[in-house]
């Protein structure tokens, strides 16, 4: 239940931009925290690239103990507006993403080299934040 749980929150947190042009490009994770509390992050880190309305990620996850990290990658559309997006998964290495539409609070640093994004999620709230790689 916790793989998949955190499968769901990588997938949510892979929409993490908006339509502008000065958002295009390619993001890696920097931080991950769980009200408040830091994650480590998995190696390698998990990357975003954004286009004009499109969105690829990937990032690996743990299936079970012993075996090697799974490479996950998904992609779909998204849209930005006051701070709110909204991605819709259209393609996903765990079927059950497919289709899904998520929606989380975003905010661009002001030299645009890095973004935050806040997920509440009930029970706690998942914070990331993301560099500009290019």
């Amino acid at each position: 239940m916790l793989r998949i749980t955190l499968s769901l929150l990588l997938a949510i947190s892979c929409g993490a931009l908006a339509d502008d042009s000065s958002l295009q490009g390619v993001w890696q994770i920097s931080s991950t925290a769980y009200d408040d509390e830091l994650v480590d992050l998995p190696e390698p880190p998990q990357i975003k690239i954004f286009t004009a309305g499109r969105v690829i990620y990937t990032y690996y996850i743990e299936l079970s103990d012993g075996q090697p990290p799974y490479l996950s990658v998904g992609h779909g559309t998204y849209s930005f507006t006051d701070g709110s997006l909204t991605e819709t998964i259209d393609n996903h290495s765990n079927p059950e993403l497919i289709g899904e539409t998520f929606e989380v609070s975003v905010s661009l640093s002001a030299d645009g080299a890095t973004f935050t994004q806040v997920v509440d999620l009930g029970k706690y709230v998942l914070r990331e934040t993301w560099t500009r790689v290019e």
